[in-house]
């Protein structure tokens, strides 16, 4: 029984991208590579500008710390040597002076404490207070 013609492979044919669609991504591709370098160009030029900026600010500020430095060093000399020229001389005390007496020794209660020689002999129950 045969009902018809056998089936056919289909055919499979591969389309592409046409030649004038790949020359646009093409173009499109070198001018993404042109922009990528100006931009990168420009980045660099900006970032080197900061650069010079910050070490040209550092350079600066080191000079003004050192010239500080040198003024504080200069004045903490200048501070010793005058430290050492203060001169003193010894007069009357002043009738307000408060003054110290000689220290007193502390009166002790006397003690109550008596050992007896007399005491009991150590064995069983000695020293206990158990009501007998």
């Amino acid at each position: 029984m045969c009902f018809g013609p056998p089936p056919q492979q289909p055919q499979v044919q591969f389309v592409g991208p046409s030649s004038g669609d790949t020359a646009a991504m093409q173009a499109s591709l070198e001018t993404y590579k042109a922009q990528m370098a100006q931009q990168s160009e420009l980045f660099n030029t900006q970032l080197q500008q900061q650069i010079e900026a910050a070490n040209r600010q550092t350079d600066e500020l080191r000079t003004k710390y050192d010239v500080e430095a040198a003024a504080a060093a200069a004045a903490e000399a200048g501070q010793q040597t005058g430290a050492y020229a203060v001169s003193a001389s010894q007069g009357e005390a002043p009738s307000t002076a408060q003054t110290t007496a000689a220290t007193v020794k502390k009166e002790k209660p006397k003690s109550n404490l008596r050992i007896s020689t007399a005491a009991l002999p150590s064995g069983a129950g000695t020293g206990l207070n158990i009501g007998v």
